[in-house]
């Protein structure tokens, strides 16, 4: 489960559960990257204050196989009506491969 968490707290090591923006809309950090002390110090230089990071106990800190994110790209292309144009397209389109393959996932252990 994702958890807010101000830069004062953030540490090395910590998974981000959502892409980091700055207010210009551009990707900072992309979602699913470990934290580093490089990346605190990006954010501290944009003014970031708060990051969503995966916490120990949530279902999004479960490991998808190849063949669940090659199932949902598949899912998920024949639910749109539009194809990635942009890298911004690109990484929206691949939050939606994660999250439906993470549904499939839960699905799968019901």
């Amino acid at each position: 489960m994702p958890i807010n968490l101000s830069l004062d707290v953030l540490e090395p090591g910590l998974i981000l559960a959502e892409p980091v923006v700055n207010t210009m809309g551009q990707t900072l950090i992309n979602s699913g990257v470990e934290i580093t002390s490089r990346h605190i110090g990006i954010l501290k230089t944009w003014n970031i204050q708060f990051v969503r990071v995966l916490s120990d106990d949530g279902d999004e800190a479960t490991e998808l196989s190849e063949d669940q994110i090659i199932l949902a790209r598949a899912e998920l292309a024949k639910i749109l009506t539009w194809k990635p144009r942009n890298d911004a397209e690109k990484d929206l389109f691949e939050l939606g491969v994660i999250s439906l393959a993470h549904q499939f996932d839960r699905s799968d252990n019901d």
